[in-house]
């Protein structure tokens, strides 16, 4: 699944090229989709797969190095957070494809007084906040998995608490 993810902006990875300790690091992708590596300065990094990144330094660092062997390994992966009316709120590793519905499943399931047709995700879209209700409850008894929510990095879910 590691191979598959797609890397992008506070993942934390580890970076080792053999037999070059120097060069050896953990880094955090800025929000702004780089690191920063010694000898290559700032790389893009975001959207690339864990193998593809461990190609692209590799190229890169042969203008430096007789044949590197780098690795990449991802120490942190970004987060989602489930709040409100959950059993156990907290925040989630976001490895891959998420919805709102296997989000609740992490935080445990709904309280007894969750507004499960209200649940929110509020995300930052082009640098302004934006919040998506999504019926949990139709979801799951009309077993629509299209009404679903995928999830990105950083996202918040609230479940807020049923008014009656």
């Amino acid at each position: 699944m590691a191979q598959d993810y797609i890397l992008g902006s506070d993942d934390v990875l580890s970076i080792t090229v053999y037999r070059e300790e120097e060069l050896n690091r953990d880094v955090r992708v800025g929000t702004n989709g780089c690191i920063s590596f010694p000898l290559l300065g700032e790389v893009e990094v975001s959207g690339q797969t864990v193998s593809g990144l461990e190609q692209l330094l590799t190229q890169r660092l042969r203008k430096y190095l007789k044949n590197p062997q780098v690795t990449v390994f991802i120490k942190e992966y970004a987060t989602i957070s489930v709040t409100g009316q959950v059993n156990e709120p907290g925040s989630f590793p976001l490895k891959g494809e998420l919805g709102v519905l296997e989000a609740i499943g992490l935080a445990k399931g709904f309280t007894k007084i969750a507004s499960q047709n209200d649940v929110k995700v509020m995300r930052m879209e082009s640098g302004e906040k934006k919040t998506i209700v999504v019926r949990v409850a139709d979801i799951s008894k009309k077993g629509d998995k299209s009404q679903d929510v995928l999830l990105r990095r950083g996202d918040i879910i609230f479940v807020p608490e049923s008014l009656f």
